[in-house]
């Protein structure tokens, strides 16, 4: 029975009941505990990173490793054969390895590598999930339970009305891993312990705070823990004038006067 024959037969049972707050309850229930499941987290590309997200993606889903100078977004990309051993890349090219690269003379660089087999391995998993046809869902199935996995999942998948719907998957889930990659490295820069675009100022509720439309109250402006040059110390000033933005009277524990 397709899926639009059977929300016909449900939703008018639901309508039958919408006023009995006890069935809805015993309704809810069930769908919490045996069909809903959680949705994975939605991931939140700052639209500065979007385009240099998406580039590396595409690179190494053609298994080129990718180094990314984080202060200026640019990129160098090189098979990840050559990329272990840049000896071989010479011998092959004739070229010395930190001529041909700029990445070899950057201050900060980010490393990107394609991703291992068990990774690829489960974003086919992943997409079978979302092929409706269950004749094609089963022969995905069976292509990854037998030898040569991979080859066998492409060539089913390329000859099949899912072809372009798997890219665009596969660049998705690429897209996933490589802003968690570029973004755990940026977050552990020592230098750049913070990043605004990436993390943000939040509420309990979720809402973004915006710094500078947070009030600064006159006991701050005579305390010398005032924008001192602590990271730390701002943000716990930040986040107290916050909570406390709305209140008539603003109390501060770490107060010391200049």
């Amino acid at each position: 029975m397709k899926t639009e024959q059977l929300l016909d037969q449900i939703l008018p049972i639901l309508h039958s009941v919408k006023d009995d707050e006890g069935k809805l309850q015993k309704i809810l229930d069930f769908l919490l505990s045996e069909i809903y499941e959680e949705p994975d987290d939605i991931i939140v590309i700052p639209e500065k990173y979007k385009g240099i997200v998406y580039t590396i993606a595409e690179n190494i889903d053609c298994g080129l490793v990718c180094y990314l100078n984080p202060e200026t977004l640019e990129i160098e990309e090189v098979s990840s054969e050559l990329a272990e051993d840049p000896e071989e890349f010479e011998g092959v090219t004739g070229e010395s390895w930190d001529d041909s690269f700029k990445h070899t003379s950057w201050e900060k660089c980010i490393t990107v590598e394609p991703p291992v087999s068990s990774d690829s391995f489960k974003i086919m998993e992943q997409f079978i999930n979302e092929v409706e046809d269950k004749k094609l869902q089963n022969q995905l199935v069976k292509a990854l339970s037998n030898r040569r996995p991979f080859a066998n999942f492409k060539a089913i998948i390329e000859n099949s009305e899912y072809r372009q719907q798997w890219f665009d998957f596969k660049q998705n889930k690429l897209e996933e891993m490589v802003w968690d990659e570029l973004s755990f490295q940026l977050n552990n820069d020592d230098d750049e312990p913070y990043i605004e675009d990436i993390n943000g100022f939040y509420n309990d509720d979720g809402t973004k705070i915006d710094p500078a439309s947070v009030p600064v109250p006159g006991l701050c402006v005579i305390c010398r823990k005032h924008q001192i040059d602590d990271w730390e110390e701002n943000l716990l000033c930040l986040m107290n004038r916050n909570d406390q933005k709305n209140e008539l009277n603003f109390k501060c524990g770490s107060f010391e006067k200049l």
